[in-house]
């Protein structure tokens, strides 16, 4: 029986693994290498495959539009009780959780959002001082 080259055996091997290009999901495109390969070895160690991303995108939505990113209501958990802010919360955790070069250059991209958060809600003093800044926050 003739010997396989290698290459050959090199291009069956990649043809038979998983794709992993350090971007679990879509959505942190903006960023580097770096911060992809963080976010990766956060994902795999203490969250989900995709988090940082899907709560980036969740966040943006929420940012620009709070009142109408919810089903109804004003925005309240009383009007609306499947209302969440836990993709910030998401967020946050990757911020303090990843080195500081990563950390810094997701903290770029989630300041604008915040900011524009800010800006388009209130505080509601009614909530719990131990819930995140954008948790006592009201939109409508």
């Amino acid at each position: 029986m003739p010997r396989r080259r290698p290459s050959q055996l090199r291009a069956e091997r990649r043809l038979l693994q998983p794709q992993r290009h350090g971007v679990s999901e879509p959505g942190l495109a903006r960023g580097s290498s770096r911060l992809a390969g963080a976010v990766a070895r956060l994902e795999r160690d203490r969250l989900w495959s995709g988090a940082v991303a899907q709560s980036l995108r969740q966040w943006s939505r929420v940012a620009h539009r709070p009142a109408l990113a919810l089903s109804g209501g004003c925005g309240c958990p009383l009007c609306n009780p499947f209302y969440t802010t836990d993709e910030r919360a998401v967020l946050e955790l990757a911020l303090h959780a990843l080195p500081p070069r990563a950390a810094r250059e997701l903290r770029d991209l989630v300041d604008p959002l915040d900011e524009l958060y800010l800006a388009r809600s209130w505080p509601d003093p009614t909530l719990s001082p131990d819930d995140g800044w954008w948790a006592r926050r009201c939109s409508g």
